[in-house]
């Protein structure tokens, strides 16, 4: 079992009556689909006052004292009554959550690790409002796919990443296939300006 802080549906705690006072707004939509093909998919939206758009890197609230880091890699509300929004978060590791699989690996003092492979760890749903805000999380991998960035960009960067850790193997891989969870993996590295 990962020591890991990440929120799913159903440990996800009911929002509070805060979070249903924030400001939220659609953004684009992309289609509709699920079995009835009634669940409306989105590439963005405002909540409380920040836009947000599919593979931004944020913070989750989770209960504990550091928030869960990931990308978001899917944007939905639900045909229920309740209109539930909800969003799908690939995970990032901090060092201290996967610290007995990196025994000898060097690490940056601001690494991350994303999450890769087979397990419930890769990724989760929540919902939106579990949003605490962007993180700004750079990749400094020199993958041939990855955009290079400026060493002020990289530098000003909250977090980096370069290395994966698969959850199902428990090993750190310096390379990964196309395709993580099956999102194409040029959608998880640095975004071009």
């Amino acid at each position: 079992m990962l020591a890991t802080t990440m929120t799913n549906t159903e440990s996800a705690p009911a929002p509070s009556e805060e979070s249903e006072t924030l400001k939220f707004k659609w953004g684009k939509m992309r289609g509709k689909g699920g079995k009835k093909k009634d669940t409306q998919f989105y590439e963005s939206f405002t909540l409380d006052g920040v836009d947000y758009e599919l593979f931004d890197t944020v913070y989750v609230q989770n209960g504990f004292a550091e928030p869960s880091i990931g990308k978001i890699i899917k944007i939905w509300e639900t045909p229920t009554v309740e209109k539930l929004r909800k969003i799908k978060v690939q995970w990032f590791f901090r060092p201290c959550q996967i610290s007995r699989f990196l025994n000898g690996v060097k690490i940056y003092y601001n690494e991350l690790f994303f999450a890769c492979g087979d397990g419930p760890e890769v990724a989760s749903i929540n919902s939106l409002e579990s949003i605490a805000g962007k993180c700004n999380v750079v990749c400094i991998s020199k993958d041939a796919r990855n955009p290079r960035l400026s060493d002020e960009t990289v530098w000003r960067a909250e977090f980096v990443f370069h290395r994966y850790f698969d959850v199902g193997k428990h090993k750190i891989l310096e390379e990964v296939d196309d395709k993580i969870v099956g999102i194409g993996v040029k959608n998880l590295f640095n975004k071009m300006a």
